[in-house]
């Protein structure tokens, strides 16, 4: 079905080159979700060539009652939003997420906000990247129906102690497992028995948001990384082989 031509925001998430002269472009846009559309004539210099990058709020319009789209009218709607460094590298992660996590014509408005105010955030390189970036992974989770329960054991329905030794199944979700008798055991004594193991504590932080802690911080980086598995399948992603090097 073609869409209305009400000009629609969006941004780029990954471009590709598509007959001599034109662009095959996957679109994140607010109202109407991930999809893929032709933009005739972009390539070797030609008009809005600049326009169609990522990080760039766009305005656009297409058609077409396939499943691949034909772009319109394309203009910007802010300035670009500038990433460097390490802030790059996580904004590719954040559109191959997209990419692989969404899908096509499933409206996601509120992520589509958080999207942009994530880049905001990366685009200040005095704001920590972390936090924002661990933020947008669960709100992601959520919105595609898979989200966390971090305060509630999974089995048993009871609420997460902070003593707690938990073993995290991402179909399933925390169960307690053993307590301890210190909420601070000796480095690596929960990764030496698996990945998949995490403090009461640690979950409980995680909930509230609070990635101060460098321990709490690299359990969240860990866990999303756990959660995410299943639905990323077993192909890499390349934003972290980027990152690495």
């Amino acid at each position: 079905m073609s869409t209305e031509l009400k000009p629609e925001p969006a941004f780029v998430l990954h471009s590709r080159p598509y007959r001599e002269t034109s662009a095959l472009i996957d679109f994140f846009s607010r109202h109407h979700g991930r999809f893929r559309a032709v933009a005739k004539g972009v390539r070797g210099g030609k008009k809005n060539s600049l326009i169609l990058s990522p990080y760039t709020p766009l305005l656009i319009t297409w058609a077409g009652k396939s499943e691949l789209k034909t772009l319109r009218h394309v203009e910007s709607s802010g300035s670009p939003i500038l990433l460097q460094g390490d802030r790059l590298y996580c904004g590719f992660y954040l559109n191959e997420l997209l990419l692989r996590l969404l899908a096509d014509h499933d409206a996601h408005t509120n992520l589509f906000d958080q999207y942009l105010h994530v880049l905001t955030k990366l685009a200040n390189n005095e704001i920590p990247m972390e936090p924002s970036l661990r933020t947008f992974e669960f709100n992601l989770l959520d919105d595609i129906g898979y989200g966390l329960v971090l305060d509630t054991d999974a089995e048993t329905g009871d609420a997460v102690v902070p003593e707690g030794r938990y073993w995290f199944d991402p179909l399933v979700g925390f169960s307690l497992k053993e307590i301890t008798n210190t909420l601070t055991p000796a480095p690596n004594t929960l990764l030496s028995k698996g990945a998949n193991w995490f403090l009461g504590n640690e979950l409980l932080a995680i909930h509230e948001g609070n990635f101060d802690n460098p321990g709490v911080a690299r359990a969240a980086k860990r866990l999303m990384r756990i959660a995410f598995q299943p639905h990323i399948g077993n192909a890499p992603l390349k934003s972290r082989a980027l990152f690495k090097k």
